[in-house]
């Protein structure tokens, strides 16, 4: 049990991308998710579809972080922790999956 919650832990240091569950499309430049296994549909934000976008190819979680900062105004630390936050939500409904 251990092992799991280590895997499923998100952090800095953690390579993510889109897993194969979601299909997605765009509506007025939003992301809209749609987990068919789930029969669960996600409408992400302007900001959570900049996130979506760059998940296409794995990326470490502070790369992208990293490429988020010169898009928004955000101080590093606060948007670091939001990010997790968002990732680690999207790993909990099978939207994305942690690769390393």
């Amino acid at each position: 049990m251990r092992e799991m919650s280590r895997e499923r832990s998100i952090t800095a240091e953690s390579i993510v991308s889109w897993s194969e569950a979601p299909v997605s499309t765009e509506v007025d430049r939003e992301v809209v998710l749609m987990n068919m296994g789930r029969g669960r549909c996600y409408g992400l934000g302007e900001t959570g579809s900049s996130v979506w976008r760059r998940l296409g190819s794995p990326i470490r979680v502070d790369d992208l972080c990293r490429e988020l900062l010169l898009e928004y105004a955000a101080e590093p630390e606060v948007l670091r922790k939001d990010v997790i936050a968002l990732l680690e939500q999207m790993l909990e409904e099978g939207l994305v999956k942690v690769i390393a």
